[in-house]
């Protein structure tokens, strides 16, 4: 599993885009605005101050084995004090109901309780609030990662109706196995399972699914007013491949350019030069096809560029709240920049750092308001503009699908982006004892239309492993297109030989009675999807009386990572109620936990790599 080395990076790392941001439309606010009111009460507010203990860096902070219940209080009134001060979403999560005072109560009572602690039982439960909470930048990293994305994904039927002059959906294609042609869709609200696809001109089509946060392999539906099961299954979006020559470049398929871009790192400039002087050789085009699969994001000057020369001018309408803290401002002043580091992290780093001496001495919390403001100002480009998203279109990515919406006829095709935008710009702070490791960002953000994991939602939606094929053969022959299913999503992965891997010779063993029912639950097979990208099997075939599991992690498909199918056996054993799968020389690490609600969580881990995964169980076959 070598190959498996650098695929699951954390969101974290992908996604602090407002860094970059061009700022020069932004006017600071006096007074809190009213977007952020209801959760921001006061601008200005008196905190403790607590010196920071140095990172060395995430992966390689020691942690000892156990601590002590003192120290271990250390810890939690460290975390205490970094929530408060420091975490941008905190007055946010609070609103939405986030116990973060009951988080703390019964983590200082917990730690009261014995005279030393296990630093894995530690890890354990000081990360339970991330449960709470919907954040692409918050982590955890110790033994494992532990983040608070969850990405919100369709899970399709292969069914596609058609709304009739009556008002009905009718199926007009279907290759599940439950549905058939000419049923009608007769579901109790009906609209929250139909997701608009592309149609020839005048119809109105839709795929039926389900949009959840869960992997969702069933789900009861009426066609006809008579329950079904109905299976469901991931997008076909996942099976997408691209052999990209280059991170830009621009073919034209017939008539229609398709600009392709995979990134906006600033390590690419000399291609994005190029990409933003695109911008003005497109312009006269009639349309635009712009494909941004897998597009992580980087800095936000080159779309908004490439858009500005394109239609004139960019208009988006951005809300900034910008925290400043002891906590911060310390992290700053002993902040290690790199000598090639951008312009915008050096200023950054320098106004933090230069505001360390007066917050250690007035401690204070304070916010900064700040926004950018659409106007109501006609572009120029009167072509149409078509993009195409993925859940892994990130950061500034997702700027690129926001700000597109100053050209008047543009059309997004594909899913929902990564969504990984409402709190950006984070902080690594590490407790002094556990070493555990908090990463906390800095800036609160509200985009309209764009939800934090959840992101941009398509104008039409697509379930096939061809996107950018179907795409233009709607755009190309619009009264002649017709979408339909050709095979069903388990035929389609094994034609391509994409279906997840398992041995021949799995065979799970019903747990013996003399095994508390805390760890028998672990039997049998899950299922989840990694990063809302990699499908994530595991299987406990046997559970011993000692405690020793034989276990099979399994996984699927993911081009954009170059990872094939595949999966590989381990010896297990259960550390405090968790499921710990690790390898011989204890580089990986797969840790599950099972939930108060069945499921399970689960936190792979590997140097430069870590990875969390919701899991379901899946039926006894």
């Amino acid at each position: 599993m070598y190959f498996r080395s650098f695929i699951l990076r954390p969101i974290v790392g992908l996604c602090v885009f407002s860094f970059f941001v061009s700022c020069d439309t932004r006017q600071n606010e006096q007074v809190i605005p009213e977007i952020f009111s209801k959760y921001i009460t006061q601008k200005s507010t008196r905190v403790p101050y607590k010196q920071l203990i140095l990172s060395t860096g995430a992966e390689k902070e020691k942690a000892p084995d156990s601590i002590s219940s003192n120290a271990a209080l250390e810890d939690v009134e460290m975390l205490e004090y970094l929530w408060k001060s420091s975490y941008s979403g905190y007055e946010y999560w609070e609103f939405h109901g986030a116990d973060f005072d009951g988080y703390i109560e019964n983590l200082k009572s917990w730690v009261s309780q014995v005279p030393m602690i296990s630093t894995l039982e530690f890890e354990n439960q000081t990360t339970s609030i991330l449960k709470e909470i919907y954040d692409g930048h918050i982590s955890f990293v110790g033994a494992g990662y532990y983040g608070a994305y969850r990405h919100k994904s369709v899970y399709f039927s292969d069914v596609l109706v058609e709304k009739t002059d009556t008002g009905e959906y009718r199926v007009i294609d279907s290759k599940n196995n439950m549905v058939t042609v000419g049923a009608t869709f007769t579901q109790d609200g009906q609209v929250d399972y139909l997701f608009p696809t592309l149609a020839p001109p005048g119809k109105q089509q839709f795929l039926v699914g389900v949009f959840s946060y869960t992997p969702q392999r069933s789900i009861e539906f009426s066609f006809d007013h008579e329950i079904r099961e109905v299976t469901l299954h991931k997008s076909r979006l996942m099976l997408a491949k691209f052999d990209d020559p280059a991170p830009y470049y621009i073919n034209r398929e017939n008539v229609v350019p398709v600009v392709r871009v995979t990134g906006f790192g600033d390590a690419l400039y000399t291609q994005m030069q190029d990409f933003m002087l695109s911008g003005f050789e497109l312009k006269n085009e009639k349309t635009i096809l712009i494909n941004l699969f897998n597009n992580g994001g980087g800095s936000s000057v080159y779309p908004q560029t490439f858009l500005k020369n394109l239609n004139g001018s960019v208009q988006w309408d951005v809300h900034w709240a910008e925290l400043t803290s002891p906590a911060i401002a310390e992290y700053y002043a002993n902040f290690k920049l790199d000598p090639q580091a951008s312009p915008g992290l050096k200023k950054l780093a320098n106004r933090y750092s230069g505001q360390f001496e007066k917050l250690r001495s007035f401690p204070t919390k304070s916010w900064t308001f700040s926004r950018d403001e659409k106007k109501q100002v006609d572009g120029i480009y009167k072509g149409q503009l078509v993009l195409l998203t993925n859940r892994r279109v990130l950061s500034a990515g997702e700027n690129l699908v926001g700000a597109s919406a100053s050209v008047s006829d543009r059309i997004v095709i594909g899913e929902n982006t990564g969504g990984v935008a409402q709190f950006s710009s984070t902080c690594a702070y590490v407790l002094p004892n556990s070493r555990l490791v908090l990463n906390l960002p800095r800036q609160l953000i509200f985009i309209p239309g764009l939800e934090e994991c959840v992101g941009y939602l398509p104008d039409y939606w697509l379930d096939t492993h061809l996107p950018l094929e179907e795409t233009l053969k709607w755009l190309e022959s619009p009264e002649k297109y017709q979408f339909h299913y050709t095979e069903t999503y388990e035929e389609l992965v094994e034609r391509l030989g994409l279906s997840t891997l398992l041995p021949e010779d799995v065979h799970i063993h019903q747990p013996d009675p003399d095994i508390p029912d805390s760890l028998a639950v672990f039997s049998g097979k899950w299922f989840g999807v990694s990063d809302g990208v990699l499908d994530h099997m595991l299987v406990v075939e046997n559970i011993s009386v000692s405690g020793e599991v034989n276990a099979i992690y399994a996984w699927g498909v993911a081009h954009q990572w170059g990872v094939n199918p595949g999966y590989e056996r381990f010896k297990g054993i259960f550390q405090n109620g968790k499921l710990v799968l690790q390898d011989k020389d204890r580089n990986l690490i797969i840790t599950y936990e099972i939930r108060p609600d069945g499921s399970m969580d689960s936190w792979y881990k590997r140097p430069g790599i870590n990875s969390y995964t919701e899991m379901v169980k899946l039926a006894d076959e």
